[in-house]
């Protein structure tokens, strides 16, 4: 009898040691991707650009960068550099550049793999940096406020998007509350031009979309004698504006003007609940569309990331063990133009999505 305790004791005891080393081996190991593609060319220009960033929390602190083709980069971070990297620095941007960005009066946009750092030390000019990642030179450049902007008193400026050789920019009053300002920058000519709004408000002015001299966007107002506010949907050519109704959903997803600015794409995305709706600014009707996609496996919500670009919806979200399902949509037409599996062979845990990446 004791010989058998101890045999079962000596069972217990080998079976617990490999499952940990077995754990530990699989923590300090790297993962192996693999890209199935179910339907699509990911070589086709709306997918070729598009990267899985895949980050493993195990020992080693390794991030993937895992392309719809199937070719993989990789880079090893150390506890150190984890301590003392700030989250607001840009990975290998020169000091110069972060700490302008680190400045309190900057606001900065990152699109397409630059970092775009604008503020204004003053009332009387605004400083603009832009840098390109993976280069060392950093744009300067440096503009007189325009006229409107100098009356303001604590202004911030936001950078909203570039389009073109054009970044937009919004400049509000903390102070006086006097209503946004929109800006177009020209990088190409550096120059500065007000776009107008005419229809503003003391309250908050969000952009949706901007195309050519078409800007659509919402004001929010508080109704008086309540703690309730009230959005307004507008679209402006730069003379006058026009109130767009028929929609009720406009301000808690992402948004943008069709390739011909005659449309609005609403994305809104719920952890089980995926729909998107075409609003047509002519007619004022829009088109609720909705697609099944893939849940993730947790209650969560975790390994799920949802964007808006150029008319197409990219999707990525953990279906299963160790496999990333990615989308990408046509939202006008609600047709896939591709789809495909990111599968890690090892099936490790200690690997997340962040994001995917557009270069």
């Amino acid at each position: 009898m004791r010989k058998f305790k101890f045999v079962l004791i000596l069972a217990v005891i080998s079976f617990l040691t490999i499952s940990i080393y077995t754990l530990f081996i699989r923590s300090v190991d790297e993962s192996e991707f693999i890209v199935e593609t179910v339907q699509g060319d990911p070589k086709q220009p709306a997918v070729r650009s598009v990267q899985a960033a895949i980050f493993d929390q195990g020992l080693k602190k390794i991030d993937y960068n895992v392309r719809l083709d199937g070719r993989v980069q990789k880079t090893t971070g150390n506890m150190i550099t984890d301590f003392f990297d700030s989250p607001f620095d840009e990975e290998n941007a020169p000091d110069n550049f972060r700490r302008f960005m680190r400045s309190d009066f900057v606001s900065t946009l990152e699109q397409e793999g630059i970092s775009y750092a604008i503020g204004t030390p003053d009332n009387n000019k605004w400083e603009l940096q832009y840098w390109e990642d993976g280069k060392q030179r950093v744009v300067k450049k440096t503009f007189p406020a325009p006229a409107e902007a100098r009356k303001l008193g604590e202004a911030g400026i936001n950078p909203y998007k570039k389009i073109g050789n054009s970044l937009y920019v919004t400049v509000y009053d903390f102070q006086t509350e006097v209503g946004t300002l929109l800006y177009k920058i020209d990088l190409k000519n550096d120059t500065i031009k007000k776009i107008n709004l005419p229809v503003t408000t003391k309250g908050e002015v969000s952009l949706l979309g901007i195309h050519d001299e078409t800007v659509v966007y919402y004001t929010t107002e508080s109704i008086e004698g309540s703690d309730a506010t009230e959005e307004k949907l507008y679209s402006s050519n730069g003379t006058k504006s026009q109130r767009l109704k028929g929609l009720k959903s406009f301000s808690s997803g992402q948004a943008e003007l069709s390739a011909d600015g005659s449309k609005l794409i609403i994305v809104e995305r719920e952890m089980n609940d995926f729909n998107w709706t075409v609003y047509d600014l002519a007619s004022k009707k829009s088109e609720k569309h909705k697609l099944d996609i893939p849940l993730v496996t947790d209650e969560f919500g975790l390994d799920e990331f949802t964007e808006l670009k150029d008319g197409m919806i990219y999707t990525a979200n953990r279906t299963g063990s160790g496999v990333i399902n990615i989308l990408v949509i046509d939202a006008l037409s609600e047709r896939v133009i591709y789809e495909g599996n990111i599968k890690d062979k090892l099936k490790r845990t200690e690997t997340t999505l962040n994001e995917l990446v557009f270069n």
